[in-house]
């Protein structure tokens, strides 16, 4: 029944069956089944589906409340367990944001499994890795960072992988139809190209002299992955808010051109999250410090 209850804790955190199931390794049906099971042996309902999520009942809330201190303190001792065994053996499990998990994760995992051959990898790309915190290993997650910025406080270790400063893009072809934008505020008659994963909204921050300027752009296209905001910007589909480094083959080879460079915009920090070294693994902890020592 313990492994049930367990399982009920994830089934809360995550907010669905499916995810606590991949966490334990089961599948749905048999997730669901250790759910019924448990809401049987207590008598009581124990969550109810509300906006396609599962949220726990007065009588969950009370189990979830008692029980899941218990679940994080027995990981705690197996965590602590594994570190007399081989460092070089084990399973990490990463949230990461889809722009380095493009452009450089995938690469940095392979190069570590060849040296590290019974280490595995589950990887979740989300734009909001730190909302997995509970259930992976290691956070990379990015923000826009500017004057006045202020994250809010997380029970985990930061450090910074990469800072990038946004650059204003255009492909030629929109530019000579649409015209230069010369002011920041000219950029609300323009067709805007929005990832508010990239800048936690549709507000474009720039700078000069001792002037800020937050502007709140049309979300003409509004995606959530920086690649396909590239794609579209390249073909001229309207101008483009992007970190320096993902546009950077693009201005050198002449497919976009940077606008508004009298302005300084503000900064897009690429950021990795762990638990302290009390709660991590050793094996998390290990591959941590190689893609700190290895962050591109």
């Amino acid at each position: 029944m313990l492994d049930k209850m367990a399982f009920f804790i994830y089934v809360i955190r995550t907010g669905s069956i499916s995810s606590a199931a991949r966490q334990f390794n089961v599948s749905v049906s048999a997730g669901s089944r250790w759910l019924q099971e448990l809401e049987q042996h207590f008598g009581t309902t124990l969550c109810h589906r509300s906006n396609r999520l599962l949220e726990a009942t007065q009588a969950g809330q009370t189990l979830y409340e008692e029980f899941s201190p218990i679940v994080d303190n027995a990981e705690r001792v197996t965590q602590k367990l594994a570190g007399f065994q081989d460092n070089e053996k084990g399973h990490i499990n990463i949230a990461c944001t889809p722009v380095y998990a493009n452009h450089y994760l995938m690469d940095k995992i392979t190069e570590y499994t060849r040296l590290n051959p019974k280490v595995t990898f589950n990887i979740n790309v989300t734009p909001w890795a730190l909302d997995h915190a509970s259930t992976s290993d290691l956070m990379i997650s990015a923000n826009a960072r500017f004057q006045g910025y202020r994250e809010k406080d997380l029970l985990l270790v930061k450090r910074e992988l990469l800072a990038s400063p946004f650059v204003v893009v255009a492909a030629p072809r929109y530019t000579e139809k649409q015209g230069l934008p010369t002011q920041p505020e000219d950029l609300q008659d323009h067709a805007c190209l929005v990832a508010t994963t990239l800048t936690g909204s549709n507000e474009w921050i720039f700078q000069k002299g001792v002037e800020n300027i937050v502007l709140k752009v049309p979300k003409t296209i509004e995606v959530n992955d920086s690649d396909l905001l590239l794609r579209g910007v390249s073909q001229g589909a309207g101008i483009a808010y992007l970190p320096q480094f993902v546009t950077q083959d693009a201005v050198e080879n002449g497919a976009l051109i940077p606008l508004l460079q009298d302005f300084t915009t503000s900064t897009w920090s690429l950021n990795l999250y762990y638990h302290p070294a009390t709660v991590a693994s050793p094996v998390a902890s290990k591959f941590k410090d190689f893609l700190l020592d290895n962050p591109c």
